[in-house]
């Protein structure tokens, strides 16, 4: 072999060895992002007036009208911060900014819970305004949800079941 293809086959696997860490580091910035998108949401979600909201949504009886909803000062600034707060994070998953499984995982039984209880509510807001645009991403996100779930937990069967033999 002469220099000239030594220097070749040098490159090329410098190139190769290259291609293989660029990879890698991409995989690992992927991961990165996936869980700082899931501490922000655990921050957005725990705080004392979306615990305190999500419990009042919650507890909205089936039936409820959205006159009613509105009637109740409290229940309707519970909506409204709800809706809110679903409405941000349905256009971040979106935009790409906080993956759909990350959201999925942490909030798809409250998202489909919220969405169920004030979907009526929603639906009386764009009737009343004129305009579909009122929590269209919170509509869409809970709609992704329902399309795209991949997780093992659902309204039905909670993480403590699903994951019941997972190992550190």
């Amino acid at each position: 072999m002469d220099l000239s293809t030594v220097a070749n086959i040098a490159t090329a696997l410098t190139v190769l060895t290259a291609v293989v860490f660029g990879l890698i580091e991409m995989r690992h910035a992927r991961k990165e992002r996936e869980e700082r998108a899931a501490f922000v949401a655990v921050q957005a979600i725990l705080t004392p007036a979306w615990m305190q909201s999500m419990t009042l949504v919650q507890a909205i009886a089936e039936g409820t009208t959205p006159s009613q909803i509105e009637a109740d000062p409290r229940l309707f600034q519970a909506a409204q911060s709800i809706a809110c707060i679903l409405e941000s994070l349905g256009y971040a998953v979106f935009a790409r900014m906080v993956p759909l499984n990350v959201v999925d995982e942490l909030l798809g039984g409250t998202v489909r819970v919220a969405w169920r209880k004030l979907h009526g509510y929603v639906e009386y807001e764009r009737e009343r305004s004129g305009s579909q645009k009122n929590w269209e991403w919170f509509q869409w996100l809970a709609q992704q949800i329902d399309r795209h779930s991949k997780a093992r937990t659902s309204l039905a069967l909670g993480a403590h079941d699903a994951y019941r033999d997972w190992r550190p």
